[in-house]
């Protein structure tokens, strides 16, 4: 008689939407936020900005996009007025937008789609691959963790 073998597929683990905000530090938070249903106001308050910009395409988010194979594009988002605020310079989001700017203050990473809607990570793979590839290109990302290793929300 032959076995039966069960195959289990590796699944993405679905996380409630959820944001990159990367501080000047390089302190980094997974904050859930649903950018669909987020007003500009509302992604503004996020960084405590009144206007912000938003960056559709950079070599680096390009190429971290593909490198992390997502359908949807990367953006990043930050305070258009930080230097005027005397906002600390952000090393990330300067990389991230291969020093077209002095980009101050925190950013948000999120997605686009191709008609530049705004959307979440939805799957924790997915930001997971994000958090690790901008932290291999900037060598500077770090998030508090709990006694186990393990990523701690709460902290």
């Amino acid at each position: 008689m032959g076995q039966v073998f069960n195959i289990i597929m590796s699944e993405d683990l679905e996380i409630l939407p959820t944001i990159l905000v990367i501080h000047p530090s390089g302190y980094t938070e997974f904050l859930d936020a649903d950018m669909n249903a987020m007003s500009s106001s509302e992604i503004a308050s996020v960084l405590d900005a009144e206007d912000i910009e938003v960056v559709h395409f950079s070599k680096h988010l390009s190429a971290i996009t593909q490198e992390c194979g997502l359908v949807k594009n990367l953006a990043m988002y930050f305070d258009r007025n930080a230097p005027a605020k005397g906002l600390e310079s952000n090393y990330v989001g300067n990389m991230l937008y291969d020093g077209e700017y002095d980009v101050g203050g925190a950013i948000i990473i999120a997605l686009e789609d191709n008609e530049r809607n705004s959307s979440s990570f939805e799957n924790e793979e997915d930001i997971e691959n994000v958090f690790e590839a901008i932290d291999d290109l900037t060598g500077i990302l770090r998030r508090e963790t709990d006694d186990n290793g393990q990523y701690d929300a709460w902290a």
